[in-house]
């Protein structure tokens, strides 16, 4: 039995019998195979189905018929030929009846075929086979429920080695390197794979563009090589043919003027009378229209056919061909191309990717600051809350149990109790630096901050209470008054109920520094720092 199997089109991957002796094929109504196409006629092709052979006509189509790629008008076919109605093609092959059986009908047959594919091969007679009930469902179709009925263990298989193998390392990175340069680094990678990746279908469309130009210059170049020694071809003048016209261009490797009765090359003159060992030319001859075709990477062959009146059979026939062999090489994607092509992607894509970044760390680290604003607000006023507006899971349980744990220390825990809170000392420390009529500082105990200086200490030390308030000790000017502060801070702590004093020089004159201790509710709170005056100073 003769089987048809197309490979494109509507029909795509449909399998025919040739049941009849025989078969139209062609979109009209009356047609055996109905193909959906607007590129193929009515009445397209006929198959003839023999004991032995089989016979493709062309049925008077507008695009043709061609067999293994030659157009033909009746013509023998043997099992594993290619027939190509335009733009459709499929395969004819002759197979044992038991084994064609199966393909009796175009829709699957353990069920129903659905109302579209019906309704798309309505009218074929070949495909007006019943399903057969109860045949098994095909191996791949029984594959694609295998795969959905086991995707979501895949899945979990999958998520599972993620969190147990890959995201442990990419938790380390932080604890090695700034939060920031991890991110920085994610971003720079991911720049870097995908400009590496848009530059493959970049260079194939830029290859694709560069062979399609070099088709067309191959085919003007032909054309003006035909017309110009069309005049002597007609004449019978083959001497006079010339394809200096054509080698004179840049690009073209060869150019021929060949006959069509015999395939010898007539010009160049320096290969007259030759037979050219060109499988492609001699392929091309047996159309009768002009053809391009990339016969390798670098080269390009175009022919146009020279026609003449042929009073023998009263139409126009083919006697010459001008033929070019162009070669692409010089307009040929070259690695220094792919490289420009490269960086150039490579630098646009880290601008953008910069900009990003930076958007992307700013978004990730405004929750995280805005919690901390909060938390120094709530320990300092005694709030119990904590709000986040982002819609992020994660910062939102942060926040959540970060008020829960304020709203524990300010009860006393869960079993409740009086509400313990630090009154703010700031004014308290303030009033009393005042009050001293000699240079003093207050200094907070929590992190050694300046929290206020009166005037005349800002005489002393030349800068503005201002400045002042807005620095800690280790950030003091005056190396030998911050050292004698930190030691005064350091013995204060070590017996709080006593006043520490050092002696030091100030702008010649003898001061005696001395340090008291402020507590709060149970620790010290902040340090008085007063610049005494010694008697032979002043």
């Amino acid at each position: 039995m003769w089987i048809l199997r197309f490979l494109n089109g509507p029909l795509a991957g449909q399998i025919v019998p040739l049941n009849k002796h025989s078969t139209l094929l062609g979109r009209a109504p009356n047609c055996d195979i109905k193909i959906p196409s607007g590129n193929i006629s009515k009445e397209h092709t006929r198959i003839e189905v023999f004991d032995d052979k089989l016979i493709i006509s062309d049925a008077g189509s507008r695009n043709g018929t061609f067999l293994n790629g030659i157009q033909i008008r009746s013509q023998k076919a043997k099992s594993g030929d290619k027939i190509a109605i335009h733009d459709i093609f499929f395969e004819v092959q002759k197979v044992p009846d038991g084994w064609a059986q199966r393909y009796q009908q175009p829709y699957p047959v353990y069920g129903q075929p659905h109302a579209q594919q019906q309704q798309a091969y309505n009218g074929n007679a070949a495909y007006q086979q019943q399903p057969i009930q109860g045949e098994p469902i095909p191996q791949d179709e029984m594959q694609q429920e295998d795969f959905a009925a086991n995707f979501p263990r895949w899945a979990s298989g999958a998520q599972g080695y993620m969190e147990d193998v890959v995201l442990p390392g990419v938790y380390k990175l932080p604890e090695m390197f700034e939060f920031k340069w991890v991110l920085a680094g994610f971003m720079a990678g991911f720049i870097l794979l995908v400009t590496a990746l848009s530059s493959i279908p970049l260079v194939q469309i830029l290859k694709v563009s560069i062979e399609e130009e070099s088709q067309q210059h191959a085919m003007t170049i032909a054309t003006t090589l035909a017309r110009i020694n069309r005049p002597f071809l007609t004449a019978g003048q083959e001497t006079s043919a010339n394809v200096e016209i054509a080698t004179s261009r840049p690009g073209v490797a060869k150019a021929y003027i060949i006959s069509n009765v015999d395939g010898n090359v007539i010009a160049p003159a320096s290969e007259s009378g030759k037979y050219p060992n060109m499988d492609y030319v001699h392929e091309g001859r047996k159309g009768n229209k002009e053809t391009v075709s990339q016969v390798d990477d670098n080269t390009v062959v175009a022919m146009v056919p020279v026609t003449a009146y042929n009073q023998d059979v009263g139409a126009q026939t083919v006697t010459h061909w001008a033929v070019v062999y162009y070669d692409m090489s010089s307009l040929a994607v070259d690695d220094g191309r792919v490289l420009s092509l490269f960086i150039t992607t490579l630098f646009i894509s880290l601008i953008l990717g910069f900009i990003l970044f930076y958007f992307l760390y700013k978004s990730i680290e405004y929750p995280i600051r805005s919690i901390n604003r909060q938390l120094d607000t709530a320990l300092k006023d005694g709030l119990d809350t904590i709000n986040v507006t982002y819609q992020f899971p994660a910062i939102q349980l942060l926040a959540s149990n970060i008020s829960s744990a304020l709203n524990r220390i300010l009860t006393g825990g869960e079993g409740g109790g009086n509400r313990v809170m630090e009154h703010d000392r700031n004014r308290e420390v303030q009033n009393l630096v005042e009050l001293i009529g000699f240079a003093a500082i207050g200094v907070r105990a929590a992190d050694l901050s300046i929290a206020a200086v009166n005037q005349t200490a800002e005489a002393r030390l030349g800068m503005p209470a201002a400045q002042l308030t807005t620095i800690n000790v280790n950030e003091i000017s005056d190396q030998a008054l911050k050292l004698s502060i930190k030691d005064l801070i350091e013995r204060v702590d070590q017996n709080p109920d006593d006043l520490a004093s050092n002696e030091l020089e100030f702008s010649g004159l003898n001061f005696q520094i001395v340090a008291q201790s402020v507590f709060g509710t149970g620790k010290i709170a902040y340090y008085l720092i007063v610049l005494l005056p010694t008697q032979e100073g002043e």
